[in-house]
């Protein structure tokens, strides 16, 4: 018999006070030198922007880049009063990579990542603040703050124009601009400034999220230098091509006939959406899957259709069974909105993305596929229209949407990388693999990670998307056959299926931010490149998330944090346990609210995670006092996290909404081990401000206790509130 998931772990969880310490600061800079040297970077950076004309600078304003030291990279050194005792805006920053001219520490690398902050104020302001510092009547917290600096510098054309299409007379360009929905004065300043050279903005359709501005603009190439010396100008690019993410690949026909099951969805009233191409008249899938036209799409094509069918099929009935010629069973129902047409005029940016903006405002669905998006690799100092748009339906942990990370894994360097927007914090992207077989690889036209600092591992995992040798098959709605084809297009909706299976098959209210973490929890990597794969292979169906081994107990927990609270976390490692090893998995996840303006400080949430693994162990604290709470042990600390030596920075773990981590322990050093989690929030890089709402945290444990097979009923014995998920008596388990 088999053993299910052990619920209701939160109610052996307690609210515990633990206060945080820490010692003195070392600076690289005294106060005198970092004076010295952001009054000299200022100066040359105004000499430079006092010169730009008047309809370059929206009310007379420009904007300056002022870049920390690595040091202060942590959010309580944000210098956000400063700014708001002298006048200056924030309005976005992102990260760069600097060499600092000193360090703190004998012990540092050569460079490192630092927070570039884009500052906002009049040339009249910024040259009062000039004033100020060089009169030399500084209090002791701005002295403080201008230490922290390492560069102030001008922003620079040239450095805001990302992608330009050369093949082109006429250009269509994504524009970004430093403007919140109550900077109206910017943008028609913009507006003003791109129709003095030329340009035309297509304002209806312009985007707003957080403090960034999305603007569609048509202008004659040649122009794009002048319109990037507008002041609150961030980034300019082409607008990339839209990808359904299927690869131009082998389609083979597979089965010239299928039957499809008779029977309904396991569970009808689970709302999925499906955001894909459509499904047209001539289709078989009419008892689960319901197709939904918005008003604007007047028309479609053939390869829409097909791809939108067979996305919906690869949801609905998985891959087909070549040894028994069948499909299996729904676990839900469908929505397909058909979202692309060819009549479309800007297929990427606007026109598909509103409509599914629209979409998800107007439905409250609790699992989503997106298998198509903007054909461009993420870039790590700004968040694409697509991300920071959609970003915003999922940080609220209602919804869990899979996203197809694209299909250019085999091209050179970072075009490589994966697509938006499938960058999301809040989201499962998913590549492909290349079989179902032990001996399994990243498919070689599946995208490769990281994704950005937090998000840094991505994709979150790899589902079996076929290869050219081992194409996936699928039944083709259109053509009423079986087909053999490939593409993350497939591995995504293949995910969801398990995913939304989970929610089907389990009588238990299981969150989609706890259904995610039970997705990585059980995803298998081996030895394979994080970068290539995320957290490993996902589970090919939800029987083999909702069952333990026989060794094995896996609790969820699904909590909710106050903001600073610390809650404590019990492993319910049993008494009498006969082994010598006990191996213990932990999955974090949580969503949050994002800053699209502030990509090195995307996340508004993190969690601190303390690990304590024996209680009769006690650290000291720096005057030699025995510490109330049982000594800290290493478990989320890992480097393996991160791809390279600029991401192993202090705090950044912290802000990733989801960690995920296996270790071994000796069992005579375990004695009631716990984590200890703290919900922290910040704003812009900054501590956060006013009132800030609690945020729910899954978290999934394995105990595995090497050989002992009593190890799941003791658990349940020693901890009465605890008791096994149900699972439907419709699903046998093999």
């Amino acid at each position: 018999m088999k053993n299910f998931l052990i619920g209701y772990g939160e109610t052996l969880t307690s609210k515990v006070e633990v206060k945080s310490g820490g010692g003195g600061k070392k600076h690289p800079y005294s106060t005198q030198e970092g004076v010295k040297r952001f009054s000299a970077g200022l100066m040359k950076a105004l000499n430079v922007v006092n010169k730009k004309p008047a309809d370059e600078c929206a009310n007379g304003e420009v904007v300056i880049k002022m870049t920390q030291h690595p040091t202060y990279l942590a959010k309580s050194y944000y210098p956000k009063t400063f700014f708001k005792r002298y006048g200056l805006k924030d309005v976005g920053s992102k990260s760069v990579v600097v060499k600092p001219d000193r360090w703190a520490t004998k012990k540092h690398p050569e460079q490192a990542t630092a927070a570039c902050i884009y500052v906002s104020a009049s040339k009249d302001c910024f040259f009062q603040l000039l004033n100020t510092i060089e009169s030399g009547e500084l209090d002791k917290a701005t002295l403080e703050s201008l230490r922290t600096f390492e560069t102030v510098s001008t922003f620079d054309a040239g450095e805001k124009i990302k992608s330009i299409r050369q093949d082109q007379d006429d250009l269509y360009l994504e524009v970004v601009i430093h403007a919140s929905d109550k900077d109206h004065y910017v943008i028609e300043a913009f507006e003003a400034y791109s129709k003095k050279l030329g340009g035309l903005v297509v304002s209806e359709k312009s985007k707003v999220v957080g403090g960034l501005t999305f603007l569609p603009l048509r202008i004659k190439k040649g122009a794009e230098t002048e319109l990037a010396k507008f002041s609150h100008l961030r980034a300019l690019r082409s607008v990339p091509a839209l990808r359904l993410n299927k690869p131009n690949a082998l389609r083979q026909v597979v089965a010239q006939s299928v039957q499809l099951p008779k029977v309904a969805a396991v569970d009808d009233t689970i709302k999925v959406c499906i955001f894909d191409g459509g499904l047209g008249d001539h289709h078989m899938l009419d008892m689960w899957a319901t197709e939904v036209i918005p008003e604007d799409v007047q028309s479609t094509s053939p390869d829409y259709l097909s791809h939108g069918g067979e996305v919906c099929s690869a949801y609905l009935f998985g891959s087909f069974d070549k040894d028994t010629g069948t499909l299996s069973t729904p676990y839900t129902k469908v929505d397909l909105v058909r979202v692309v047409s060819p009549d479309d005029a800007d297929p990427d940016l606007f026109d598909v993305l509103t409509r599914i903006d629209n979409t998800l405002l107007a439905h409250n669905y609790k699992f989503v596929n997106l298998s198509l998006g903007p054909q461009m690799p993420i870039e790590d100092d700004d968040v694409h229209v697509w991300t920071s748009v959609l970003e915003k339906h999922f940080e609220d942990g209602q919804c869990l949407a899979t996203v197809a990370i694209g299909n250019d894994g085999e091209l050179a360097g970072e075009d490589s990388r994966i697509q938006p927007p499938s960058d999301m914090v809040n989201c499962l992207s998913v590549g492909a693999s290349n079989t179902l077989a032990e001996d399994w690889q990243r498919a070689s036209y599946s995208c490769l990670g990281p994704g950005r600092s937090p998000g840094t591992v991505k994709p979150d995992g790899v589902a079996f998307g076929g290869s050219e040798g081992n194409l996936l098959p699928i039944y083709s709605p259109r053509s009423g056959q079986v087909i053999g084809t490939l593409g993350t297009s497939f591995s995504a909706p293949l995910a969801l299926r398990v995913a939304a299976g989970i929610d089907a098959i389990s009588e238990y209210d299981l969150s989609p931010s706890t259904i995610r973490a039970l997705m990585i929890h059980k995803a298998e990597r081996g030895d394979r490149c994080q970068r290539e794969v995320g957290w490993g292979r996902f589970p090919s169906s939800p029987e083999e998330v909702v069952t333990c081994l026989d060794d094995e107990a896996i609790i969820v927990f699904q909590g909710e944090l106050a903001p600073s609270e610390h809650v404590r976390i019990p492993i319910p490692v049993p008494k009498g346990v006969r082994c010598k090893w006990v191996h213990l998995k932990a999955t974090f996840c949580i969503n949050a609210s994002t800053d699209p303006e502030h990509p090195l400080n995307y996340t508004q949430s993190g969690l601190v995670v303390s690990f304590r693994p024996n209680d009769s162990k006690f650290s000291r604290s720096p005057d030699g006092k025995l510490s109330q709470h049982p000594a800290t042990g290493q478990f989320f600390t890992d480097s393996d996290l991160y791809p390279s030596e600029q991401d192993l920075r202090d705090e950044a773990h912290k802000w990733e909404t989801c960690i995920s981590r296996k270790r071994r322990f000796k069992l005579d050093t375990l004695s009631n081990p716990k984590f200890d989690v703290k919900y922290h929030a910040r704003e812009q890089g900054a501590p956060a401000e006013g009132d800030l709402k609690p945020i729910k945290y899954s978290l999934v444990v394995s105990i595995r206790t090497q050989g002992d097979t009593t190890l799941y009923n003791s658990i349940l014995q020693q901890n009465q509130t605890l008791a096994p998920i149900k699972i439907s008596n419709r699903v046998r388990v093999q």
